[in-house]
């Protein structure tokens, strides 16, 4: 019912199609989209979008508001997958040393609805078009719109969403914007103050690792917001060694908490740490020097 036939009629597609599916759908996947949204904020006026440093942490807390009100929805409604959504198809084409990796992008487990991919596209990528100054509005609501429908057809490519998860993952992204970004009015504190109430809706019902983590991670960084957040002025210029270096240390964190099972109370605590660390990074770039 939920599908109309579509995700059974995609998945007929020549297998070849999967593997490049599956590399698209990682511009919504956590890793990616946090790691870029990182980075933004922490080279501010210095990155490729010439974004300020602080819409660059209205971004990060708009990603950990998303990420968090995925783990609401998907407890809330407690619906599947499609019966495929476990088989990773087009793995013949993949060298045998990545078909582990190759497996997990192209396949999923959990619940279904909403698709926290295409929740998350919308979210991160609307962010981007909301608060950037390149280009007309116009063109960069064009442009976040393709990235969306990219992520929701590879979504159904794989078979590990139906139909209407994908357009309801949309459809609570844009509300979510549509509510947070006139709260916050460009102000980071009410962004993440959002940001921490939805977070906090994880906590009901059953705790799960990946609900302590966005709670950890969202309270880490609001509290480092409020201590920090008026001294992390673009003098504050971070190298792109240093940032790199930074990214796979928090990086390799967040993978590791993830990954360990390390128990509800250490996951919410180590990924306090890593919000936290996200936020206060840029304060150890000496004030008008480029750590290259």
């Amino acid at each position: 019912m939920r599908g109309l036939g579509v995700t059974e009629a995609l998945r007929a597609l020549p297998d070849a199609l999967s593997v490049l599916f599956a590399l698209l759908t990682q511009l919504a996947d956590v890793w990616f989209v946090l790691g870029l949204l990182t980075l933004l904020y922490w080279f501010g006026e210095h990155s490729p979008l010439s974004l300020p440093r602080e819409r660059g942490a209205l971004l990060v807390a708009l990603a950990f508001g998303g990420l968090s009100l995925i783990v609401v929805l998907k407890g809330f409604f407690a619906l599947p997958r499609p019966p495929m959504a476990g088989e990773a198809s087009g793995l013949r084409y993949v060298p045998e040393v990545l078909h582990g990796a190759y497996a997990n992008a192209a396949t999923a487990t959990g619940y279904g609805f909403p698709s926290g991919h295409a929740l998350t596209a919308t979210v991160v990528w609307g962010g981007l078009a909301a608060v950037l100054d390149v280009g007309t509005r116009g063109r960069r609501a064009l442009v976040a719109g393709g990235v969306v429908g990219v992520v929701c057809l590879a979504r159904l490519v794989l078979g590990v969403h139906y139909l209407v998860d994908v357009l309801a993952g949309v459809g609570f992204g844009l509300a979510y914007l549509a509510v947070v970004l006139p709260i916050a009015r460009g102000r980071v504190r009410r962004a993440f103050g959002v940001a921490a109430v939805v977070a906090a809706g994880t906590l009901v019902g059953t705790v799960t690792p990946d609900s302590a983590l966005a709670l950890g991670a969202t309270a880490g960084a609001l509290v480092a917001w409020e201590g920090v957040g008026d001294r992390l002025s673009e003098e504050y210029r971070m190298g792109v060694a240093f940032g790199l270096v930074g990214a796979a240390v928090l990086g390799g964190g967040f993978a590791a908490v993830y990954l360990l099972a390390l128990g509800v109370v250490p996951t919410a605590l180590a990924g306090a740490a890593i919000g936290a660390g996200v936020i206060a990074m840029p304060l150890l770039a000496a004030p008008g020097r480029s750590w290259a």
